[in-house]
């Protein structure tokens, strides 16, 4: 009877299969040959090493279509492969000082277990050189001597990082939250819970009573329907005629709208913010008395980017000043775009055509002014920071829509004057920069800028690089993440690499532990990680001959020998980092906001988006309660604000509140 399950064939049955397809030559039919070695393919894969498995694999996914997301960006973090933490015993010190203690501990451990590792791979980079698979086993042990001078070169790394005198706050790099928690509004009340009395009766005398401390947390969402009783007087004027003077509601809310100010800075938060669907929230919202829809809840949101777009501008003009600006692009999608660029031949102009660049975003706001007509949000920006932009190569206007984040402190020696800035375009971060450059003061002198390198990132106007010389710094995750996605391609080279990686950012860790100042930082980065990128830049050279430049690794691998001096530039300034991580993170939000909110259907509505954005993102940088600055600029003369924006920016607002608390 015949099996449903037939025998596997073992090696020697394959290796006997194989011998007889040679001998029959011609003679076997090619489907035949073709299963049979496919066959052979798919055992030896699967009875092979890592790499022969996954490469299989790969090419089976491929070839169903089965690709997950998830496998298209799985880098991951510089430091996510690395030995776990010892478990600690159940009576641990408590305290923040307890804490940093083991965290410097850990820092040591993890110092020599990746100088003995690199070890390791220097010496089977060698055999690599010379196509070995393997090395003797004794030569991956270390000697006595060769432990002591790694505990001796990182005990003389730990000193390092206690140059200096203590950690410089200018110096310490930029670590902003996405979304802030709700440590402002936070409140505290004491329930007081008492044994009840038909409980106590059934038992003696008390002896004694012992209060014994617990916490629980309560949330909750409320409407508040106010009855607003306007008082109204009948006077008479000097003159003698009767007149009514009514009490102002413009402490409550803006005038003519049926909401307070407070409502207006709760919807900001969570529509733009926290990225709340307009149409969830205001069933949120909504009660029998009042139903607000998502257009209703779009128009308020409009009137608080108008309120706020001076403060906006006058925050690009701070921005320029910068000495140093972290910047990055990320696809975006308004309705509005996509349809027109869909159509292969347009019948009208562009819906941007009033403020396509600067001059003609300048002569729509004078023709709306004779008009008596409102500016935009779409032209007072534009007049400013254009929009649509020429391709470098003369062919045309671009036409990738992008939403550019780039952030830079107004003071270079206060981590509380870093400007987040979000401009959506057609264009790109080099766009944006040459906008900001062209409002830069001459006496601001030369820039530093970081980003990942791309030619959309370059600012090409000769003009403004005779006045500003830039000097570009690259990202180190953009020249990493190449070998951790295809590290099955070439999993021994990519191995090395990717732990020089992982060492450059020990390091950086380690300043951050001991606190960065100047002097530990210059040494560090010059001392210890210097040598990592110098071997990192062996190991592509080692790899170029191996991978040609139209692979991924091979690019890669040339990507680093070729921008070698811009990705090292941060190992001489201090306050640069070693990558543009904050750009990109300050970005992630991005797509779930186009997904949840109605700011991707029209342009006017993304440019309300760009510009709340900056503001909260702005305001979390300096350090104050977003939604408390909100409420302060909203209640301020709106003509005030228009006139003197720089009075009220997130910085000016947190001095302000520094100096009433010294009083």
């Amino acid at each position: 009877m015949r099996s449903d399950s037939p025998t596997p064939l073992s090696l020697e049955q394959l290796a006997e299969a194989a011998s007889w397809l040679e001998e029959m030559g011609d003679a076997v039919p090619e489907s035949l040959r073709t299963i049979v070695q496919q066959h052979g393919e798919l055992v030896e894969a699967l009875s092979g090493t890592k790499y022969k498995l996954s490469r299989t694999l790969r090419r089976l996914r491929q070839a169903l279509g089965i690709v997950a997301q998830s496998e298209r960006r799985r880098s991951g973090r510089v430091l996510d492969q690395i030995p776990p933490e010892e478990e600690q015993g159940p009576e641990q010190p408590e305290g923040k000082r307890s804490r940093l203690e083991r965290r410097l501990a850990r820092h040591c451990w993890l110092e020599k277990w990746h100088q003995k590792l690199a070890r390791k791979q220097r010496r089977k980079s060698k055999a690599v050189k010379k196509k070995l698979s393997a090395l003797p086993p004794e030569e991956e042990e270390f000697s006595q001597a060769e432990e002591e001078e790694i505990a001796r070169e990182v005990e003389e790394q730990m000193a390092r990082y206690g140059l200096g005198g203590g950690p410089d706050p200018s110096l310490q790099p930029a670590s902003e939250t996405l979304m802030v928690g709700a440590q402002e509004a936070a409140a505290e009340r004491q329930v007081p819970l008492k044994v009840p009395e038909e409980t106590l009766g059934q038992y003696g005398k008390v002896l004694d009573t012992i209060v014994e401390q617990r916490q629980r947390y309560d949330f909750s969402f409320v409407v508040t329907r106010m009855e607003v009783q306007v008082e109204k007087k009948v006077v008479l004027d000097a003159e003698g005629e009767r007149r009514v003077v009514s009490a102002s509601t413009a402490d409550l809310g803006p005038p003519g709208s049926s909401v307070t100010w407070g409502f207006l800075a709760h919807v900001i938060m969570l529509a733009v913010h926290y990225a709340l669907p307009f149409n969830r929230l205001g069933k949120l919202l909504s009660t029998p008395d009042k139903k607000f829809t998502a257009g209703t809840l779009g128009r308020l949101v409009h009137y608080v980017a108008e309120r706020f777009v001076a403060v906006y501008l006058a925050l690009s003009d701070e921005l320029a000043e910068s000495a140093i600006l972290v910047g990055d692009d990320t696809p975006s999608r308004v309705v509005e775009v996509a349809q027109y660029l869909a159509q292969k031949t347009p019948e009208k102009p562009p819906p941007w055509e009033a403020y396509r660049n600067r001059e003609q975003a300048v002569a729509s706001a004078v023709h709306q002014a004779l008009q008596g007509e409102d500016d935009t949000l779409a032209t007072l920006i534009a007049a400013e920071l254009g929009f649509a932009f020429e391709r470098r190569d003369g062919a045309g206007p671009k036409r990738a829509f992008n939403t550019t984040v780039v952030a830079g402190r107004s003071v270079p020696e206060l981590p509380q004057s870093l400007i987040v800035f979000y401009r959506s375009h057609l264009g790109g971060l080099g766009n944006l920069l040459e906008m900001l450059l062209a409002k830069r003061r001459p006496e601001a002198g030369a820039l530093i800028v970081q980003s990942d390198l791309a030619t959309v990132n370059l600012v090409t106007d000769p003009e403004l690089l005779k006045q500003f010389p830039l000097r570009y710094a690259g990202c180190m995750s953009h020249a990493r993440r190449p070998f951790a996605l295809h590290e099955d391609d070439d999993p021994e080279l990519c191995e090395m690499i990717l732990h020089q990686f992982k060492g450059i950012a020990l390091k950086e860790q380690g300043l951050d532990l001991h606190g960065r100042n100047r002097e530990n930082v210059l040494t560090v980065r010059q001392t210890d990680s210097r040598p990592l990128w110098e071997e990192i830049r062996r190991l592509a050279k080692l790899m170029t001959p191996r991978w040609s430049a139209s692979t991924e690794l091979g690019r890669a691998a040339r990507y680093i020998v070729r921008h070698y001096d811009t990705l090292t530039a941060y190992l001489t300034e201090p306050q640069l980092h070693m990558s543009n991580n904050f750009a990109e993170r300050m970005l992630r939000p991005e797509k779930l906001i186009q997904r949840a909110s109605l700011f991707r259907k029209t342009l006017e509505g993304r440019f309300a988006l760009d510009v709340l954005r900056t503001i909260i993102q702005t305001a979390v940088a300096a350090g104050v309660p977003p939604e408390k600055y909100l409420l302060w600029v909203l209640r301020a003369d709106p003509d005030e604000v228009a006139d003197e924006p720089e009075r009220f920016t997130p910085l000016s607002y947190a001095a302000q509140c520094s100096s009433s608390r010294s009083d």
